[in-house]
């Protein structure tokens, strides 16, 4: 998350939320282990993880990390990609990282 913010601060909003998805996906990859003492699936997707981690989340929370999973755009399109670009500006990154931190924090 610290890595998240601090892309922020440098106006690197796409990247900055690439690493809120990251630090979500490692949290939870971590709850996972801690549950079931096994790795979690390979997987980006933080609802599977989520799932996978027996994390009690409500749909709303669900929703959203279904969202979040479109910020992991190492493997998006060059057009998806551009379209995040041009939508990710500073007013919706910050809402989005404090969303992100929130959740985060939630099971941390």
């Amino acid at each position: 998350m610290e890595v998240a913010k601090d892309l922020f601060k440098l106006k690197r909003f796409v990247e900055a939320l690439f690493f809120g998805h990251l630090a979500i996906e490692k949290l939870f990859k971590a709850r996972v282990i801690e549950v079931t003492k096994k790795d979690p699936l390979y997987s980006h997707d933080l609802v599977i993880l989520a799932r996978q981690a027996k994390l009690k989340l409500d749909k709303e929370d669900l929703k959203y990390l279904a969202k979040v999973n479109i910020y992991n755009i190492r493997t998006r399109y060059q057009d998806y990609k551009k379209s995040l670009y041009q939508q990710a500006d500073k007013k919706f990154t910050e809402e989005e990282l404090a969303k992100i931190e929130a959740i985060f924090n939630k099971f941390r």
